[in-house]
């Protein structure tokens, strides 16, 4: 089938399940809709009786979300579930343009190489104006096998059954990795110009807006658009007090949306806005349970404030990862879309607070690197996700009898939360040793 026929029908499979959940919802306390889409639909109705979404309750994103969702009120209670998950077909889609266009960019950049040996051999006018042509084209034709692979890659996210149930739960998640893949999309076309650098950072800069954790990917993004390898640390320091022109673009295009929607809706909500979107989830705690190692440090020291020491402890271990994977892959456009993933994943596994949601925010950009994973052996293939999905699954039973039944089962929680931790661990350092750098093209 065509990939416009699967786009069809993995959307199709959204609705189905939107509609599902009204049926689960109606017949079951288990409710298949996300607690956060009714807040956000609460904040909406603030908003459309011309108030402020922060005064329902546990509102804590961009007032952007609300509005996004204000045809709930005036449309169809589901409507946001059809808008999210149009974003979420919107990442396939941008995950086969993303990786068509660094197949794209080897090709020309292989096939520029070999023209320019023939060209210092024989003057041939023919030579130099096809030269001329790669340099200057972003359409050059790829064998086909090349345009199945980055269909595959796509659909190993439009086929993801986590990613779709998350979606049309109403979890606007999908709507921050859009925007986190669109600034990859204009930060590696072709034809790098200062103002794709600067589109590629008023996304980054909205994805911010939308959710904190894609300020990890700024030094990576930053150190992706200069023009040699840095190895050493000092050099490291130069470059970025020393910006070239693209970098300047990138980071004045990342300040403009961060700061103008940061300011328009401080001028609206003042500083509840500011505490609430992006101060709270500094210093947030969830006592009752989640994925995270530190959930059982959290919930019996509930009635103790946090102290900075706290802090740090809990954040420098992700911190110091997060920095060695930028220096390590950010540094090269081939490598970034495996760093982005790899930072994604250790700000998921280490942070104080893991839902399930937050699991998108990586998925999203594990298909961008598949391809770079081809001696990773069918066995691994197939234990990876496998191992990842019962270490969910066993602390899920738990977490159910305690959710559902009332059961005491925090320290079972706390166990099944460091299985989960320690898997996470081990997979990532297996993708890693099996990752590879080529793009896995070459001229037949």
């Amino acid at each position: 089938m065509s990939f416009k026929k699967h786009l069809i029908i993995s959307t199709l499979i959204r609705v189905f399940l939107i509609y599902y959940g009204e049926v689960q919802d109606s017949l079951s306390d288990v409710q298949y809709t996300d607690v956060d889409y009714r807040v956000v639909t609460d904040g909406a109705n603030h908003v459309l009786a011309l108030g402020s979404p922060f005064k329902r309750h546990t509102y804590r994103y961009t007032p952007l979300l609300a509005y996004l969702v204000l045809p709930n009120l005036l449309v169809h209670p589901s409507f946001g579930k059809f808008i999210f998950s149009l974003f979420d077909i919107l990442i396939g889609v941008l995950i086969k343009w993303i990786l068509l266009n660094c197949y794209r960019s080897n090709k020309i950049s292989i096939e520029t190489k070999l023209l320019k040996l023939e060209t210092l051999n024989n003057r041939n006018k023919y030579l130099i104006k096809r030269k001329n042509e790669i340099l200057n084209s972003n359409n050059e034709a790829l064998p086909p096998k090349y345009i199945r692979m980055a269909e595959i890659s796509a659909y190993c996210w439009l086929y993801n059954p986590l990613t779709m149930i998350i979606a049309t739960r109403g979890n606007g998640d999908c709507v921050s990795c859009s925007l986190v893949l669109l600034s990859i999309y204009f930060l590696l076309k072709n034809e790098q110009t200062i103002v794709q650098y600067f589109v590629a950072g008023l996304f980054l800069g909205l994805s911010i807006h939308f959710r904190l954790y894609p300020i990890g990917f700024c030094l990576a993004f930053y150190l992706a658009t200069q023009n040699r390898t840095l190895e050493k640390w000092h050099d490291i320091v130069r470059s970025i007090l020393k910006p070239n022109p693209k970098q300047i673009a990138l980071v004045l295009g990342t300040v403009v949306a961060l700061g103008s929607t940061t300011a328009l809706f401080y001028w609206l909500y003042g500083y509840q806005f500011i505490y609430e979107s992006m101060l709270y989830h500094l210093v947030r705690k969830d006592t009752r349970h989640n994925f995270s190692l530190y959930f059982y440090l959290q919930y019996l020291s509930s009635t103790f404030d946090v102290t900075v020491l706290e802090k740090v402890l809990t954040f420098l271990p992700q911190l110091i990862l997060i920095l060695m994977l930028t220096v390590r892959y950010g540094q090269h456009r081939q490598t970034l879309a495996f760093g982005l993933f790899a930072i994604a994943f250790v700000m998921v596994t280490y942070n104080p607070v893991v839902t399930s949601q937050y699991f998108v925010w990586f998925l999203s950009l594990l298909p961008l690197c598949v391809k770079n994973f081809r001696n990773i052996g069918i066995r691994k293939a197939v234990f990876i996700p496998v191992m990842w999905f019962i270490s969910q699954g066993g602390w899920l039973l738990p977490a159910y009898l305690l959710e559902f039944k009332g059961w005491n089962t925090f320290e079972f929680i706390w166990i099944q939360s460091i299985v989960f931790f320690f898997s996470n661990v081990l997979i990532l350092q297996m993708l890693i040793s099996n990752y590879d750098i080529a793009y896995n093209y070459k001229i037949d």
